[in-house]
């Protein structure tokens, strides 16, 4: 009896196929930060912001600008994920990007004394964000005001003069528009800002 090789034949075409629905940018968080912020302003259409967290097993998950998980973890294929005409990653059409590690540490003068009689000026340090977008709250715990620290290595929309910059930005209330904001080379090791109520310095972290 002859036996088909057809069920054979398509498991080996099938196989890359399936294979490659499953390929994944290298581990890290990825955003569509740039994207998203120069869309409009390059003519294209307004793009929704998303960033993705992949660990070292290869499953995935949403985060927001914290850096909080948005969904579960999956080692599912991600939605929409190709690469463009010049090999970057995408998700959909929008362009996404590794982000690297920053270590930030955030000094706020008080309005009020502490409860334990601490000095004028609150510090936190070791605080852990990403240069894509990322953000890290600072409660002021009703001493002083709440702070957040944005951290972005910032690709100019096509046609800007403006040279790439790592640019530390410090919000108070509005999350959009920032209080000030400071810039560095991309590839600086320290970017911070002075603005005499509060202090923030951050270092990108090598890996």
């Amino acid at each position: 009896m002859q036996i088909s090789r057809l069920p054979i034949a398509l498991a080996l075409i099938c196989a890359p196929t399936a294979l490659a629905a499953h390929v994944l940018p290298e581990p890290g968080i990825w955003t569509n930060t740039e994207d998203e912020y120069f869309a409009e302003e390059e003519g294209r259409e307004p793009v929704e912001w998303l960033a993705l967290e992949i660990a070292d097993d290869g499953k995935w998950r949403r985060i927001d600008a914290f850096g909080d998980a948005q969904s579960e973890w999956s080692d599912a294929a991600i939605p929409d994920l190709s690469r463009n005409n010049e090999g970057d990653w995408q998700i959909g059409a929008s362009e996404i990007r590794l982000a690297s590690p920053v270590s930030c540490w955030v000094s706020v003068k008080r309005d009020t004394p502490a409860a334990d009689g601490s000095e004028d000026w609150s510090y936190a340090s070791g605080l852990m964000t990403f240069d894509q977008g990322g953000r890290i709250l600072v409660p002021g715990s009703g001493t002083a005001p709440d702070v957040t620290v944005r951290i972005r290595n910032v690709t100019w929309a096509e046609g800007s003069p403006n040279k790439p910059a790592l640019v530390l930005y410090i919000h108070k209330q509005d999350p959009v528009l920032a209080e000030i904001y400071s810039w560095a080379s991309p590839d600086a090791t320290l970017i911070g800002v002075n603005l005499r109520w509060v202090q923030a310095s951050c270092s990108p972290i090598e890996e």
